[in-house]
């Protein structure tokens, strides 16, 4: 009898031993059948999860269910409605499941399911292959209180969530798991659903059309690596910041609503021609698509409906007027005037050669240049160095000033309402290729600055504060260099401020010796000479800030009472080198009390000028101990 029985007993052994071993080499383990162990804490719980092997999300949360496929042209829905799926939460579910790990885990049967946010009916998410494998099956719970950090060098938390593996096998434990993508779950998985109109790369564009109130407009290129252009109805430069603008708010453009076309009560006069649209065309495809925003009902209303032709099922609530956070309708460049290059000119000041100034009331000033010589200016015939700092300011202003309107694209034959008539300055450019650009500015009744390129039919309005950079007067172009002087000749140097006796220096180059006398008397021992070398180098370098009129009221009522005057003596050699003699210069600095600013004037040179109040502080160093 034993032996029956334990014949019995190891035949039972025998076929259970079989039949595992049999599942084993079916399904490559035991864990369906006797359950896998649970994933290591700091180990991805689905180590083998590929992202692009989905083509299929599900999601359920209690009787809502949504499904999403991956097509040709992105993540779509099937149910519950028939939409474009927002591609950043496809992303962030797939990355989810490729990226959480085990921060904790506990035994199934040892936590609240209610407390967990884990019982039937809360979020469970199933991702599968073209083929139906199941790749991940989870449900989410709620937010743990564990925090995981990243692994940096300045380390961020990580927020962690109750997460259920549903696959066979797996579901004996309950994990914290790392991320959290709850919030994308709420409100009927409605942030699952594409919210904007327009999902495209803007790089991929070839053209975009534009409706307003405003006319029709068309923006275009010819390769992904050209500027765009208005090609409709002028052929104009765009302004590339404009378009950038234009560009990122048709990417962020989102609606605070989105409803089905089918149960929505469209306005009695659906698409009409009179609906604002924004239409874009990447390359290669043969349609647009097509932004269709309906008239508001009031002019109050801060939001309006609006379809889009490849997304015929869905009815977008628009956002018209700024809100903060969002990008609305009227954040976004849509006329002529928004995206046109509003600079007056783009020149390439490398290539420009010479400059003509002419003014109704001043002679014709020629500024020009051959590389590598400096620039000159050519007055009534008169050639002389140019004044840089003039010139900088001028070609700043060309290049770097914006029109703060066009008066119009279509300029009559009749000027004279902008001035343009009798233009109170032209500029005239040439380039090294012979080519000319010549800009007529004028002023109407009511002292409005405007421009007009010769050529175009445009109208520009610009800041009157443009003409302050513009050097019309013939002294404005002097050098700034006040004189030539040098130490090797100076022999003499006086200083005399108001109210104190002359200084008198003598100075030897050779031997760098100073002497010094005040009032009579020898002070060389009171002299600093490392002060008098300072000083005597801010003399050589004396830069003019302006150059003024001869008849300047100001700078002549100034100089009647000199604050600093300077004496100098130098040799001077002949052809061959050899001292033939001497020359003496003055310089004479006054001080402005209301503006505190510092008129100047040399010998034999009518013209005052300014310089810098931080240079007449240098031209008083002390110099006696």
């Amino acid at each position: 009898m034993r032996a029956i029985v334990l014949t019995t007993i190891l035949l039972i052994t025998a076929s259970v031993l079989g039949g595992l071993a049999v599942w084993q080499m079916r399904e490559g383990s035991l864990h369906r059948l006797l359950g896998s162990p649970p994933t290591a804490i700091g180990e991805k719980i689905y180590p083998e999860f590929e992202p692009g092997a989905v083509v299929s999300i599900t999601v359920s949360s209690g009787e809502t269910r949504a499904r999403f496929i991956r097509t040709g042209t992105g993540w779509e829905s099937t149910t519950p409605w028939r939409d474009r799926m927002d591609p950043r939460a496809a992303i962030a579910i797939l990355t989810f499941a490729n990226t959480t790990t085990a921060r904790d885990f506990v035994p199934r049967d040892s936590l609240d399911p209610d407390l967990a946010g884990l019982a039937t009916g809360n979020t469970e998410i199933l991702l599968q292959t073209a083929s139906g494998e199941r790749l991940a099956f989870f449900r989410l719970g709620r937010r743990t209180p564990l925090l995981d950090l990243t692994a940096e060098d300045n380390p961020q938390t990580i927020p962690t969530t109750y997460l259920l593996p549903l696959e066979s096998g797996r579901k004996s434990h309950v994990y914290a798991a790392t991320g959290d993508i709850l919030p994308l779950f709420k409100d009927g998985f409605k942030f699952l659903r594409d919210h904007r109109p327009f999902h495209f790369n803007p790089l991929s564009l070839e053209k975009i059309r534009l409706r307003t109130e405003q006319g029709d407009l068309t923006l275009g290129r010819a390769a992904p690596n050209t500027p765009w252009r208005i090609v409709k109805p002028l052929d104009l430069s765009t302004n590339p910041a404009a378009v950038k603008t234009l560009l990122e708010g048709l990417v962020t453009l989102g609606a605070t609503a989105l409803s089905d076309r089918s149960v929505a009560t469209l306005p009695s006069s659906g698409a009409t021609p009179q609906n604002s649209q924004i239409a874009i065309t990447p390359f290669g495809a043969s349609t647009e698509a097509v932004l269709d925003i309906l008239p508001p009902e009031s002019p109050e209303d801060r939001e309006t409906q609006a379809t889009v032709s490849d997304r015929p099922d869905s009815l977008f609530t628009i956002p018209l007027k700024t809100e903060p956070g969002l990008t609305s309708i009227a954040d976004l460049p849509l006329t002529v005037n928004d995206l046109r290059d509003p600079t007056l000119t783009n020149l390439n000041i490398a290539s420009v050669r010479g400059i003509s100034i002419e003014t109704a009331t001043t002679p014709t000033i020629l500024i020009s240049r051959e590389p590598p010589a400096p620039w000159t200016a050519t007055v009534n015939g008169v050639s002389q160095e140019a004044n840089e700092q003039r010139l900088y300011d001028l070609l700043k202003a060309v290049t770097d000033t914006r029109a703060i309107a066009f008066e119009t694209d279509a300029a009559p034959e009749d000027l004279s309402p902008w001035g343009l008539d009798r233009p109170i300055l032209t500029l005239t450019f040439l380039a090294a290729d012979n080519q000319t650009l010549a800009i007529s500015f004028g002023l109407d009744k009511r002292g409005g600055l405007f421009a007009k390129r010769n050529g175009s039919p445009s109208i520009m309005r610009l800041e009157n504060r443009f003409l302050d950079s513009i050097a019309v007067r013939p002294h404005d172009w002097r050098h700034a260099r006040l004189w030539s002087l040098s130490r090797v000749d100076l022999t003499n140097l006086t200083r005399t401020e108001t109210g104190s006796p002359p200084l008198e220096l003598t100075y030897n180059d050779l031997a760098e010796q100073w002497k010094a006398n005040l009032s009579g008397g020898e002070v060389t021992s009171s002299l600093d000479p490392a002060r008098a070398k300072f000083l005597l180098g801010i003399l050589e370098n004396l830069q003019v800030t302006r150059w003024l009129s001869t008849t300047d009221e100001a700078a002549l009522a100034a100089l009647e009472k000199p604050a600093l005057t300077f004496g100098l003596t130098e040799n001077t050699v002949d052809d061959f080198g050899d001292k033939d003699g001497t020359r003496e210069k003055s310089l004479t600095l006054a001080v402005d009390p209301e503006s505190k600013t510092v008129y100047g004037k040399i010998t034999g040179d009518p013209s005052p000028f300014t310089i810098a109040p931080e240079t007449f502080l240098k031209l008083s160093i002390p110099l006696l101990d």
